[in-house]
């Protein structure tokens, strides 16, 4: 049965391109007999378009270092600056393609960071969810699930294995999105595997705002005077900050180095920000990994982006900029189980003065983990290893055995 009132919300947020995959799709269509025997027992993963620096592309060197054995193929744009990385590892296909649509038709698994991880995202999930195509999807996320995001319930969404990290997390989306339990798997994430052993600079803060859909999403757009990303409270607020005196003290005072590492909406304002203050080195997408800054970081400045968990996950302590949080409640995602304004791992403000100051606090004490954050790390994460992707691995070879026995394979 068709969901039309879904259908008709996101239906504002399809792109010409869209409607243009509609003829891959039915080539993909012709042409799957043939790739059947080639595709068989296949794991499709992949993440955004253009990348591979998340769980996917983490989850692919593994099996390709440790699983070979096992057919894997990752998707990914040839124009990427990541493809040369990835293509070292093992086979690709371009994402979006035919080959993918065909991949996607007859893989065993469909694993991704991403929920729209698919040749495409408009496309799938419609027939996805009315059961027109059913494919076998494993969502590795793209970072722990803090908020209420309703787009992730099991009435929006076509998971089969849903992977969390912390207990917290996976208790609430089992009590909360719909899905069956034993759909939710407790592993930890496969980026959290090259988390360990880093090499800290006591001197680096990172700054690193999420995103805000209304700039972007029709369906999602907020009905008032703040559509304008130019002119938002969104870019003021963050370019205050940028230019703020008490930063440049505060960087001079305790010789930081602060990294601005903008969404990658964000990003074609990179020159704009660079020429705000020249004590801030603005990070470009395409020029700076992420996760290697992560590790070196020794504090992170965000507002709701659950990257800080990462941060967490090493035992760093976060700050969150909250400077609009009755908005983004209202118009992107519901309050979840965390609470920013009272967790042993960082402090919530709103008023950047504040911010600031502690900020100062926490350079002083040399970015010190607190021992209250450290018993919360113990409780919250039932696994601190590099064997993340192992145990995904080992519940995907044991949801086939099952599988095999079930059809008599």
């Amino acid at each position: 049965m068709i969901k039309w009132d879904y259908f008709f919300e996101k239906i504002k947020d399809v792109k010409i391109k869209d409607y243009l995959a509609v003829f891959s799709m039915i080539a993909a269509l012709l042409v799957q007999p043939f790739y059947k025997k080639k595709f068989k027992n296949l794991w499709l993963i992949c993440e955004e378009p253009l990348e591979a620096r998340d769980n996917g592309y983490q989850f692919f060197r593994y099996m390709r270092q440790y699983q070979p054995q096992q057919p894997c193929i990752y998707a990914i744009k040839k124009n990427s600056v990541d493809y040369k990385k990835v293509k070292k590892l093992g086979q690709i296909i371009e994402y979006g393609s035919v080959l993918h649509w065909v991949a996607y038709f007859l893989c065993q698994y469909n694993i991704s960071s991403q929920k729209g991880g698919k040749p495409n995202a408009a496309i799938c999930s419609f027939m996805e969810l009315n059961g027109i195509f059913k494919p076998c999807n494993i969502f590795l996320q793209h970072g722990i699930t803090i908020n209420d995001l309703r787009w992730l319930y099991a009435d929006r969404s076509k998971i089969d294995l849903f992977i969390t990290s912390t207990i917290p997390e996976r208790n609430f989306i089992v009590d909360k999105f719909g899905y069956p339990e034993d759909t939710i798997c407790l592993t930890g994430m496969p980026r959290f595997d090259n988390l360990h052993n880093s090499k800290v600079n006591k001197k680096q803060v990172l700054i690193m705002p999420t995103w805000r859909y209304w700039f972007k999403l029709h369906s999602k757009k907020y009905q008032g005077s703040d559509n304008d990303f130019v002119t938002s409270e969104y870019y003021r607020k963050w370019t205050e900050l940028l230019k703020s005196e008490k930063l440049e003290l505060i960087i001079k005072t305790y010789q930081l180095e602060v990294i601005f590492y903008p969404h990658r909406n964000m990003q074609d304002t990179i020159d704009i920000l660079k020429k705000i203050n020249s004590q801030v080195k603005i990070a470009s997408w395409k020029e700076y990994d992420i996760q290697k800054i992560l590790k070196s970081a020794a504090v992170m400045i965000t507002d709701y982006s659950s990257v800080f968990f990462d941060m967490v996950y090493m035992k760093k302590p976060v700050l969150f900029y909250q400077f609009d949080e009755r908005k983004y409640r209202e118009h992107q995602y519901g309050e979840g189980y965390f609470n920013y304004y009272n967790n042993p791992f960082g402090k919530a403000f709103d008023n950047l003065d504040f911010l600031l100051e502690e900020l100062g606090r926490l350079a002083e004490s040399d970015f010190s983990f607190s021992k209250e954050a450290e018993e919360s790390h113990r409780t919250i994460f039932p696994y601190w290893d590099q064997k993340n992707s192992e145990r995904i691995y080992n519940v995907l070879e044991n949801r086939t055995e099952r599988e095999s026995k079930v059809v008599g394979w």
